[in-house]
């Protein structure tokens, strides 16, 4: 709780007292001319002195307004007080012996004792109307009674005591559909049918009118009908005949274009085909029309021709409506001359003849037509294609004629004849695991002739080793393949073959390695000796293959970059050390480094904002100042900025020479909220509009403020909390003012705020849980509720709302809904009203602002359940916690609805309307709500 609340919690009795004092002291001394000041709790006087009263206004002796001693009453001689001005208070003023011997108790200002003042009970009655009626007894109060209200107040609830309802009546009925009570009987439009008047179809004004016809206003059956479930239809279409049938008709059931097709029925409404006529008004015409089922040519069975395989059942239709003629239609359906004649029995072209003309005859039959064969021609017979005069192929010989007549003499399709193929002229076979150079020949067909072809004879007359060259069957002259070094073991196998500065020797028929020559080296074991070198030690980085392994400067152990490649020793980044690659090139040490680093050489290499330390000083990016400094994704952007979906990261390189951000705007699907738009000074939905309202939804219309509401009326919501500001907390009430405008910047009927000061712009939340806004003036309000797309409460509609319907069926806000809000707080149903003890941890009864729907009040809320459709279904707190600002014409904003620190129930009704102010007052105690005149949450 803040220190301005604790401050005014603690003193909130003693003002109250104060006011009430001041308040009396004013009904006094003006004589209570003027309304507002009639408090019905001051001090009156009395019908005799024996009967002083007193009432919470103070003690009624003489002396200062704020004094604590008295002189009159008893034990004591009377002092003159009020000037020795008799007072109605049951005190002698004027010392006489009397009490209030000066007032007239039959006056409606005294009507049988001083308390009892016409002008305080009778609310709003025309004064030259009011009446007082005692009966002489003193100290019994007269019966104050009225013959009419003050223009524009109505007793509705006829209970004769007050004209509780404002209105300027306009009519007798409430035919007109304008939204206003003409009649003033406290219901709006009730003579005007929404549901089906086809002036007023849903809406005031919706008007159903139909091109060529009537319209009809038809609901979905939901109460109240409204332009949302209550649409225009079209009723029915002209018919400008009288003949009992349209002459326009609805053809695409459009209520926009009406009964758009001119058109009279014909042939007793039945389409048929070929008359060129729209019989049905369907606006299809013959083969167009779906709906031919009363032409009885249509759907009869028929063919495509009387003859032949045309007129078989496998080839029946059905006619159709095509075009403007009878067709005859089907899937099998055939015609003369559809089909070919063919040589079958039949008479496939329905021409009423079988097998004339057949396509499928007359050519050509027979297996080829080369000499010496010959084609044939195919003729019908009974009904069967037949080949006649044709020469058949026969099996070809070695004879110089195409046997076969496959254009190829003494060939079968590249083959031989069967008597010229197979072996001629086979030699003797060789010894046993000998070869032979002699081989048969084959048999050829030759100019028609067969001959033998393609065979070897001997190459030698003598045998070499292991071959029988003279082709007798026997081996002569074969060599020692023990110790032949080139019949080594078996004949051909040469020791020596493919050697190289190798030395060899057969042993036993084996080949034997016997090393190689000197300076020449066997790198790939095969005995070849084919490397030649001059050994000279261990390898070194020189160029040369100093050990004789195949390998020139292999195995060689590299410096690092630091001693060869001109890195600083204070580098420590892998593109400088670890990715450095040092390696022997051409007997000579080079170095290798990543891309972007010492190229050619490390000195002269510029440093780039690159993430790498491109001269290998020790360090890197240190071109750019700010790389790796935190930053935010809507670093520059004007306010909100990215709102809630702003993210913090570091600068990054972005090119050579300069950086970025890397933060980036965060999807507020991500968001722990999701993208819902909360009032609270964030952007939520992150569109760069800050709690924006129904009526200006931002880039993504799904998401905007939506305040808690309670539909109280066809056209009217309310907050169903006290207005909180957006930064407001359970214990704080927040901060800025109210101020949106001044001067010629304000909307039409919104009041300027004053000069000079600063406009906050502070908007209206309806939320639980937070401190309301106090200390707030109705221009502020006027603003702020203007602001959000609302408006001040009409003082009747926040009367409505506390009662929760017409004719006053509650006195207090209190649910639930019934005798609970008729009768006054019990235990377990207060508000926030003295004595309500707000803390219960310090002694005695404080008082003190709560936050909206506090779980410390247990039903303080006006109960709308079960009403519309709503889903706020209570008004918290417009009983207590904060007085609240209301509208009552023309700058007359009427404080209603008690407050914390108000001593008294009964000036916490519903309609208890006594405190009026101007729009530039403000107090601790007083706060608002703000409506609307559609739902702010659609």
């Amino acid at each position: 709780m803040s220190a301005a609340l604790k401050w005014f919690a603690a003193g909130s009795r003693g003002m109250a007292a104060s006011l009430a004092a001041l308040a009396c002291l004013l009904v006094a001394g003006a004589g209570c001319e003027d309304d507002p000041y009639c408090f019905a709790d001051c001090d009156q006087p009395s019908a005799s002195s024996s009967s002083a009263s007193s009432g919470t206004g103070g003690t009624g002796v003489g002396g200062d307004l704020f004094s604590t001693s008295s002189s009159g009453g008893s034990g004591g001689g009377c002092m003159l007080t009020n000037g020795g001005v008799e007072l109605c208070d049951g005190i002698d003023q004027d010392c006489d012996g009397e009490v209030d011997e000066d007032f007239d108790f039959n006056d409606i200002k005294t009507c049988g004792t001083c308390e009892n003042n016409c002008f305080a009970t009778l609310f709003n009655a025309d004064p030259a109307t009011i009446t007082c009626t005692w009966d002489g007894t003193a100290d019994t109060p007269g019966t104050c009674a009225f013959g009419a209200c003050a223009a524009g107040y109505f007793d509705l609830d006829g209970d004769g005591l007050s004209c509780e309802y404002y209105c300027l009546k306009s009519a007798d009925d409430d035919t007109n559909c304008n939204n206003k009570d003409d009649d003033c009987d406290g219901v709006k439009d009730e003579d005007v049918n929404l549901c089906n008047d086809v002036d007023n179809c849903g809406a005031c004004g919706a008007k159903c009118s139909v091109i060529h016809g009537s319209g009809a206003c038809v609901d979905q059956g939901q109460m109240p009908c409204t332009s949302a479930n209550t649409q225009c239809q079209i009723g029915s279409c002209d018919d400008d005949d009288m003949d009992g049938s349209p002459d326009w008709w609805d053809l695409d059931n459009s209520y926009a274009t009406g009964c758009e097709y001119q058109c009279s029925l014909t042939n007793g409404g039945v389409e048929v085909c070929g008359d060129g006529i729209d019989n049905d008004c369907d606006g299809k015409i013959d083969g167009a029309d779906s709906d031919l089922s009363g032409d009885p040519q249509v759907g009869v069975v028929c063919y495509g021709d009387p003859d032949g395989e045309c007129a078989t059942a496998a080839h029946a239709g059905v006619t159709i409506c095509q075009g403007q003629q009878i067709v005859c239609t089907g899937a099998n359906v055939l015609l003369e001359d559809a089909v070919a004649e063919t040589c079958n029995g039949l008479d496939d072209d329905c021409d009423g003849v079988v097998d004339d003309g057949p396509t499928d005859v007359g050519m050509a039959c027979g297996s080829s037509g080369t000499f010496p064969c010959k084609l044939g021609s195919t003729v019908c017979q009974n009904g069967v294609p037949v080949c006649v005069g044709n020469v058949e192929p026969q099996m070809e010989v070695c004879n110089g004629i195409d046997d076969d007549c496959d254009t190829m003499i003494d060939s079968t399709g590249g083959n031989p004849p069967a008597d010229s193929v197979g072996a001629c002229n086979v030699p003797i076979p060789p010894p046993a695991g000998a070869t032979s150079p002699c081989t048969a020949g084959m048999l050829v067909c030759v100019g028609g002739v067969t001959d033998c072809q393609g065979g070897v004879g001997p190459t030698s007359s003598s045998d070499g080793c292991g071959d029988d060259s003279n082709c007798d069957g026997q081996l002569t002259n074969q060599p020692d393949l023990t110790t032949d070094t080139l019949n080594c073991g078996m004949c051909g196998n040469d020791c020596t073959a493919g050697s190289v500065n190798a030395l060899w020797s057969c042993n036993n028929s084996l080949c034997q390695f016997d090393g190689c020559q000197p300076g020449w080296y066997d790198l790939d074991n095969n005995q070849t000796c084919e490397y030649p070198c001059l050994f000279s030690g261990s390898e070194q980085c020189d160029g040369i293959d100093n050990d004789c392994n195949g390998i020139v400067d292999d195995g060689v152990t590299a410096p690092t970059p630091v001693q060869v490649c001109g890195v600083a020793p204070a580098a420590s980044r892998p593109e400088c050390t670890t990715l450095v690659g040092v390696a022997c090139v051409n007997g000579g040490w080079q170095c290798s480094f990543p891309a972007g680093v010492c190229g050619p050489d490390c000195a002269s290499t510029t440093e780039i904002c690159d993430n790498l330390d491109n001269n290998c000083n020790g360090l890197f990016n240190e071109n750019v100042s700010n790389y790796g400094l935190g930053c935010t994704s809507d670093a520059g952007l004007p306010p909100p900025g990215h709102g809630a979906c702003r993210t913090n990261g570091t600068f990054v390189c972005d090119g050579p020479n300069a950086t970025k951000c890397s933060a980036t705007k965060e999807s507020c699907v991500n968001l722990p909220g999701g993208c819902e738009e909360e009032c609270d000074g964030i952007d939520n939905d992150c569109d760069g509009l800050i709690d924006e309202n129904y009526l200006n939804k931002g880039t993504d219309a799904a998401y905007y403020v939506k305040p808690a509401v309670t539909q109280i009326a066809a056209d009217r919501w309310i907050f169903s909390y006290e207005a909180t500001r957006p930064d407001a907390s359970a214990t704080t009430a927040g901060n800025g003012n109210g101020y949106h405008c001044t001067g010629a910047g304000c909307p039409a009927g919104i009041p300027p705020a004053p000069s000079g000061e600063p406009l906050h712009q502070t908007i209206a939340c309806s939320v639980p849980g937070s401190l309301p806004w106090f200390n707030v003036n109705p221009v502020e309000v006027e603003q702020t509720c203007d602001a959000i797309g609302g408006f001040v409460c009409d003082m009747s509609d926040w009367v409505g709302a506390c009662q929760v319907s017409a004719g006053s069926p509650c006195n207090w806000g209190y649910s639930p809904f019934g005798a609970a809000c008729m009768t006054p707080a019990t235990a377990g149903k207060f508000c926030n009203l003295a004595p309500f003890d707000f803390d219960a941890a310090v002694a005695g009864i404080q008082d003190g602002l709560l936050p909206g729907a506090s779980p410390l009040l247990n039903n303080c809320a006006a109960d709308w359940a079960g009403l519309f459709m709503n889903t706020e279904v209570s008004i918290f707190d417009m009983t207590g916690n904060l007085r609240e600002i209301t509208k009552n014409g023309s700058n007359v904003y009427p404080l209603m609805g008690g407050a914390f620190n108000s001593p008294v129930e009964n000036g916490a009704s519903c309609d208890f309307d006594f405190y009026v102010v101007d729009q530039s007052f403000a107090l601790i105690d007083t706060g608002f709500r703000c409506c609307f005149d559609a739902d702010p949450r659609l």
